[in-house]
């Protein structure tokens, strides 16, 4: 690998941008250039904490002055759309946010396109890096371990949010299976309250689902309608002709065989040592593709779940009939809950299971 990447984080300095911040500045292979900030005291407390010469107030005053390798941008959803294009426009080669990547299809396809057009890599979520394994896992499903995917599952549905929180059991099933959606079937259950967005209509609000998507050559993905009282650890069960692949909060439960032939096996990837924090390989993959130009979890898988989820609604609300995808409707928005949407800062942190950052 070449020298150090010159990195900068966007919204650094807020509740889940403080891990990126860190990750970063103890990356070997990054210099931080700068921390780009409108939360006054706190933003200049971090950017001295990690040493960070620079902080910016906003995201053009940081692409005047430097355009970075790598900026992340950890962001509300609100904002998303605006900087990954900035960031894209100025040269940026490596962009990564947070999730959902947007409330309306259309921005979310503005901004793939954009990065798409000018070359830059467009990193998404944390789906396949919060539990053990998953990458390593990733690769030996498509190395062909359990043959060709036959079916998968979500088990636990999609509670509270279907985009939301939603989005990242539905780009870990997108990412195992290889295969994308043709279709869905639709069911809604009440919103939860504090979820609920007040610019929302009751089409766009977003709330707990269930259903069936159709994927690629036959393949469904089954979501059970969430029960709560259910302690289910699995965040995503996929079916294949030689067997079964179950991602856990652990570790992943392999079963090779069907039938009476079934039965547990532990490839070896299960025993390599783990991160000691889910940031560390999020950030590592980010720099890796700087140099590869290859990136897994991306704005794509994103885009596409957020079409998934909007389709689940969209069918509840007809009837549950089978929704064709791609839709043509790309103005279809579901509006995440207002701390997703607006941030704390904004929307004040009580009844939200962030905080404000603390270095």
């Amino acid at each position: 690998m070449g020298g150090k990447k010159r990195v900068a984080i966007v919204g650094g300095a807020g509740s889940w941008g403080r891990n990126y911040t860190r990750a970063f500045v103890e990356h070997p292979g990054c210099e931080v250039v700068g921390l780009v900030e409108n939360a006054g005291d706190r933003a200049a407390a971090f950017a001295a904490h990690y040493g960070i010469e620079t902080v910016y107030r906003d995201v053009d005053a940081l692409l005047a002055g430097v355009v970075p390798e790598i900026v992340s941008a950890i962001l509300p959803v609100k904002y998303i759309h605006d900087v990954v294009i900035a960031c894209a426009e100025a040269g940026v080669k490596v962009i990564s946010c947070e999730k959902p990547i947007d409330y309306e299809l259309s921005r979310a396809d503005e901004t793939v396109r954009a990065c798409v057009e000018r070359g830059a890599l467009l990193g998404c979520g944390t789906a396949l890096y919060m539990w053990p394994h998953t990458v390593a896992l990733l690769e030996w499903l498509r190395a062909g371990n359990l043959g060709e995917v036959t079916g998968a599952t979500i088990p636990g549905g999609l509670p509270t949010e279907v985009s939301g929180g939603g989005c990242h059991l539905l780009a870990l099933m997108r990412n195992l299976t290889g295969l994308e959606a043709e279709w869905v079937e639709g069911w809604l259950l009440p919103p939860v309250p504090e979820y609920v967005a007040p610019e929302a209509s009751p089409r766009e609000i977003d709330r707990p689902a269930y259903g069936r998507i159709g994927l690629q050559g036959g393949a469904i993905c089954t979501l059970p309608a969430p029960r709560p009282e259910l302690p289910i650890d699995c965040n995503c069960g996929v079916s294949c002709e030689g067997g079964q692949v179950w991602v856990t909060r652990s570790e992943p439960v392999i079963i090779h065989g069907t039938g009476a032939e079934a039965s547990p096996i532990r490839p070896p990837f299960l025993d390599d040592p783990t991160p000691g924090h889910w940031i560390e390989p999020v950030v590592d993959r980010l720099v890796v593709a700087s140099e590869t130009g290859e990136l897994l979890c991306t704005g794509h898988d994103y885009r596409q779940v957020l079409e998934i989820a909007i389709a689940l609604t969209l069918s509840a609300h007809e009837g549950n009939r089978r929704v064709q995808l791609p839709l043509e409707d790309r103005s279809a928005r579901i509006y995440p809950c207002p701390y997703r949407m607006h941030g704390g800062d904004v929307t004040g942190w009580e009844g939200n299971s962030s905080e404000p950052a603390v270095i």
